[in-house]
């Protein structure tokens, strides 16, 4: 082979080379452009988990299907169960999750009589499709919780409460924040920023991972410094919260529970549960997580009003006991004398279904007319 033969020879090698690794590198480059589409759009629409249990499973006979939409427009579907002391307390899921895997917190509410609503975030169980943003969108479901629940005939909008896991608990904070409807609240395991979240998975799942989820929450219209509930705890005081974490919680930065508990302002109750990790709160401690939960909402939600002492006059006969009555904040029926309540039908059955409750707090005793 000539001299000359040699270098052409050479040179049309070193031009297929370097086109097959063009090629290569393209091929790369289209399989991590697709991939971290394929994850940006997986991080916005999480697989939905079908609901496997309803409330009856832990023992909850009483409660209704219900569905209300947020002003976005997204219908939510939830469960209601009906309060039976006037208070009621609404409960967020986590991300990737459902309304039934706070069932075991429904459990304990509910028999506490309170009136508890579970309920689906967008995009998640049975409520419409939406893009989600572990924070941001997510909001508007839950102020339309507070909503439906404040519009509930059988609860005083004055003493309700929410508990929430992780992104709902993160929810909740941001909204607490600014609607004061919210008059305690347990939060549970909630990221303090979402940015530091994501950079801790980063590192968790390797550099490149950061990529398509800071792109998708960007493509979702979503600011990441916009999501940091470590700022807004502070803002719900004066209002009574419990933060509640678990010690062994890798799921959330390191870091995390304290930060969390340094920003929170009295009132505040601190929890940190050893050997405990993302929601498993139940298995951990379960007789010391149900007593504070049920001690918290005693304290914090209880009717502070004084029973009223109601006089009906029956054929001849007075009959005095002390009564509470729970009204609609519209109704026309509020705080009205005893007799306009009972001559215009604003008591009794028909009445706790239209207006409000009307119910015996311990006894009955006749005194006799004269």
């Amino acid at each position: 082979m000539s001299t000359r033969s040699g270098r052409r020879y050479w040179r049309n090698m070193a031009l297929v080379i370097g086109l097959a690794l063009l090629i290569v590198t393209i091929i790369i480059l289209g399989l991590l452009i697709g991939l971290t589409v394929r994850y940006a759009n997986a991080s916005l629409h999480p697989p939905r988990i079908v609901l496997a249990q309803t409330p009856r499973a832990v023992g909850i006979d009483d409660y209704e299907d219900v569905s209300f939409t947020s002003d976005d427009g997204i219908e939510l579907r939830g469960w209601y169960v009906p309060s039976q002391n006037g208070a009621a307390i609404i409960l967020a899921h986590g991300y990737a999750g459902n309304r039934e895997t706070l069932l075991p917190e429904a459990r304990i509410l509910a028999g506490q009589d309170y009136g508890v609503l579970l309920f689906d975030f967008r995009g998640h169980g049975e409520s419409g499709d939406a893009l989600v943003t572990i924070g941001d969108h997510e909001r508007r479901d839950l102020r339309a919780a507070i909503d439906f629940v404040a519009a509930r005939p059988d609860v005083d909008p004055d003493r309700i409460g929410a508990l929430g896991f992780s992104m709902g608990a993160a929810t909740i904070v941001q909204v607490a924040a600014e609607d004061d409807r919210l008059r305690a609240v347990i939060i549970e395991a909630a990221f303090g920023s979402l940015e530091e979240t994501i950079r801790y998975r980063a590192r968790l799942l390797g550099p490149l991972s950061q990529i398509p989820s800071v792109w998708a929450v960007k493509r979702a219209g979503v600011t990441l410094a916009d999501i940091r509930p470590v700022d807004d705890l502070c803002a719900i005081s004066p209002r009574p919260l419990l933060l509640i974490y678990g010690e062994d919680d890798t799921a959330i930065p390191p870091g995390t529970q304290q930060a969390m508990f340094d920003a929170a302002c009295d009132p505040v109750e601190r929890w940190l549960i050893p050997k405990a990790v993302h929601q498993n709160y139940t298995e951990v401690v379960p007789e010391e997580y149900e007593s504070r939960l049920v001690a918290f909402f005693a304290r914090t939600l209880a009717d502070k009003e004084p029973h009223q002492y109601w006089r009906l006059k029956f054929i001849g006969v007075d009959y005095a006991a002390p009564y509470s009555w729970y009204p609609s904040r519209h109704s026309d029926c509020q705080r009205s004398s005893a007799e306009h309540q009972f001559l215009h039908g604003c008591l009794g059955a028909a009445a706790g279904q239209a207006h409000g409750e009307f119910r015996r707090s311990w006894y009955l005793s006749p005194v006799f007319w004269r």
